[in-house]
């Protein structure tokens, strides 16, 4: 065995300084010699015992030492810091003394990151040559017929009291035709090795039996080297990994206080929230000149960056500014737009969240998002909080119960937290709370009362002035053929019950198809492809249609516009179309609708005539029916029982207005089974009405239908001149219709 010395100079030098922090670390440095000799022992008297050993058994093994040098650690530094009673303190003549002498546990945070990084890279030295070493042992009988038998074995080494032993390999050694490939430079050798299940005791004379029998000469013999058990490698290893244990403990002792004053969830409750009024600056700011439409909706919130701007006005009248404003309407209507418009100039802090930033699983999390909300904003008055789709937060506690594991009464809790920082003991002069939904009618009541969102501002679906301002706005961002004036009041007339947000979708199709098809310019006919698809879908070109469906489509699209053609009260023909669309269409004619609010029964029968002009074609053509009707059959059905049951233009109600059915399918019905088979009957009487009409004036005007048939299979999309040119003009004059350039 191999006796290690003492190095009076340690080959690391930041190690050496180290080791002198304690009496206990020397006195291990001077039984085991340096750092470097150990590395040197290393690579001679290996043992392969300890190698063969599962890792995880090794890092147990370690953390046991490792536990065992830390008490010892203590104990030494205990009783080797006190002082004699009788002798007093030893003066500090300098600095650099004091910096030397000081305590292990008192280091400064370099000093503790130092000692974290060299521990670290001393135990990647150490270990990292026998990361390869953790490998499975095979049977005497596998390295016999596999490595033995073949002549790849150059050495066996084997440690005395061990079962199992080493097999060194030739450079080069090959096993089952594949050469193994070399150990990294890194690595102690080049060459491979195995490890035998093998008795120390009876190994040789195993050996030399299998020798004989293979026929190899005693003079080729393989060499047996043998090695007496010896744990430097494992001390070693346990005592970095304990000198790592140890520089954990010093830096959690270090922040020992941080970690008692600290609560783990601060993180979590702590709130996270946009400043819409720090947006950034290569963002351009929305203003209020910039939003068209939502006259009367500006007009209100407006207010309110008046009176934060100057308060004197309203306060010398005695009037106190609402607390809050609640912006409603249909999605894509501008209620975001208009708080971004708030955000810019209001000009002061203008805190932005979402409803469901505030809906967490983990118990009061969502109330204490609310307290550090509200306490921000005091800190910051005059300010403006805005929170996005406040339904997620604020829905109705009513008949709500118990949900499981206390899910509903968290959501409870996190609306009270809400209600009482709006509306309760706390001043919040100097708050503005601005909130929206399109969910209405899923707020709680006490949320909406006056105190809390005094004002509700409804937005609503623009008109046709104010789809003319949008269509001005949005079109003077891409590059037009034509004047704008040209083609805002046709698209205006013909974008009934689209939002703000519809009309840019449509403006932006348009410049991507004409970007598509190579053009300098947006043209009239990326407008109007911008809206079929828009209304309609997108064209399917590649869906094959059989000639006789295409025909009966054609016949059917014909019958629509035809009964429409010829009534007094429809509304005039944009296009027909027979080209399939994605909206699983495969054909549509397009109306131009008016802004009409109230409508007659005249009115209303003339639109169920048209809708069931397209079954009556097929019926008068064809001589039957087939399921393309089937969404004209449900707008008729829902017409005529609307008429009956809810507006009061039938007999058997009279003047009784009901619910629709589609509210609630499963509701107590205020009427009985007798009405409700007098009204089923009056429906059915109705419709079969509107359909004889139909019938009797596509019979009637037959010739027409084939020719507008014929011109509809040809060019497979009909405008309104185009059937004007066919059929003449409508018997009760035109149609109120505005062209496009």
């Amino acid at each position: 065995m191999m006796q290690t010395t003492v190095s009076k100079h340690i080959s690391f030098p930041l190690m050496r300084s180290l080791m002198r922090t304690s009496r206990w670390s020397e006195n291990l440095l001077f039984r085991y010699g340096t750092v470097s000799q150990y590395v040197r022992t290393l690579r001679l008297r290996h043992s392969p015992a300890f190698s063969a050993r599962p890792f995880y058994h090794q890092c147990a093994g370690m953390l046991r030492f490792s536990m065992h040098s830390v008490a010892s650690f203590h104990t030494t530094s205990k009783c080797y810091n006190k002082s004699p009673p009788s002798q007093p303190p030893p003066e500090k003549e300098s600095n650099e003394e004091e910096k030397d002498n000081r305590e292990p546990n008192n280091m400064s945070p370099s000093q503790i990151a130092a000692l974290a990084a060299l521990n670290l890279i001393v135990a990647f030295l150490l270990l990292e040559p026998f990361r390869s070493r953790n490998e499975m042992p095979i049977e005497w009988e596998d390295f016999v017929s596999n490595y033995l038998s073949k002549g790849e074995v150059e050495s066996i080494h084997v440690e005395r009291g061990s079962q199992l032993a080493m097999a060194q390999l030739h450079p080069g050694a090959a096993v089952q035709g594949n050469a193994l490939q070399p150990r990294p430079s890194g690595a102690l050798t080049n060459r491979r090795h195995v490890i035998i299940k093998a008795d120390a005791d009876t190994i040789e004379e195993r050996l030399r039996t299998v020798e004989k029998e293979l026929g190899i000469s005693p003079t080729d013999s393989l060499k047996i080297v043998w090695h007496d058990n010896s744990n430097v490698y494992t001390v070693v290893r346990l005592f970095v990994f304990g000198m790592i244990i140890l520089t954990v403990l010093s830096v959690f002792r270090s922040m020992r206080f941080a970690i008692k004053s600290s609560n783990p969830f601060d993180f979590m409750s702590k709130v996270s929230y946009t400043r819409g009024d720090l947006a950034s600056s290569t963002a351009p700011k929305t203003l209020f000149k910039d939003i068209a439409g939502m006259k009367e909706a500006k007009v209100e919130i407006k207010e309110y960056v008046e009176y934060l701007k100057n308060p004197s006005k309203f306060q010398s009248l005695g009037a106190r500014i609402p607390r809050g404003a609640l912006l409603l309407g249909p999605p894509g209507c501008g209620k975001t737009l208009l708080a971004k418009a708030v955000a810019a100039e209001s000009d002061v802090p203008f805190l932005v969240m979402a409803g469901s930033e505030f809906v967490e699983m983990i118990g009061g999390l969502g109330a204490s998002r609310v307290r550090s909300l509200f306490k921000d904003a005091r800190n910051l008055r005059p300010c403006i909080i805005y929170i996005d789709e406040i339904d997620a937060l604020g829905r109705s506690r009513a008949g709500s119960g118990e949900s499981f594991e206390g899910g509903g009464s968290e959501s409870e809790h996190t609306l009270n937290q809400l209600l009482v920082e709006m509306d309760g003991m706390a001043d919040n002069s100097g708050i503005i709370m601005l909130a929206s939904t399109n969910r209405a009618n899923v707020l709680d009541s006490a949320l909406l009362r006056p105190g809390r969102f005094d004002r509700h501002v409804t937005i609503e679906l623009p008109t046709l002035l104010e789809r003319i301002e949008l269509f001005e706005m949005y079109l003077k961002k891409i590059n037009l053929s034509k004047p704008i004036g040209e083609f805002v009041k046709f698209l205006a007339q013909a974008t009934p019950g689209m939002t703000g947000a519809d009309i840019a979708n449509l403006c932006n199709e348009a410049a991507l198809n004409a970007a598509r098809d190579g053009e300098d310019t947006v043209k009239e006919s990326n407008l109007t492809y911008a809206l079929d698809k828009i209304l309609a879908g997108q064209a399917r070109v590649s869906n094959a249609i059989s000639q006789e469906e295409k025909k009966t489509i054609a016949f059917h699209e014909c019958g629509h516009v035809l009964v429409s053609w010829l009534l007094e009260r429809t509304d005039a023909l944009l296009k027909v179309s027979v080209i399939p669309r994605t909206s699983a269409a495969l054909g549509f004619a397009q109306y131009m609708p008016s802004d009409k609010k109230l409508y007659s029964r005249e009115d209303l029968f003339e639109r169920m005539c048209v809708m069931l002009g397209g079954r009556a074609a097929e019926t008068v053509v064809f001589n039957r029916v087939t399921t393309g009707a089937q969404d004209d059959l449900d707008k008729v059905s829902r017409l005529a029982y609307s008429q009956i049951k809810q507006y009061g233009m039938g007999d058997s109600a009279g003047l009784l207005s009901f619910p629709s059915d589609e509210q609630d399918d499963y509701q107590n019905k205020p009427y009985s089974k007798d009405m409700q088979q007098r009204m089923d009957m009056e429906a059915q009487q109705l419709i079969a009405k509107a359909y004889k009409t139909a019938e009797s004036l596509i019979i009637n005007n037959r010739p027409k239908l084939d020719k507008l048939c014929e011109l509809l299979l040809k060019h497979e999309e009909m405008s309104y001149d185009d059937v004007k040119k066919a059929i003449g003009p409508p018997p009760y004059g035109e149609k109120n219709l505005v062209d496009m350039g």
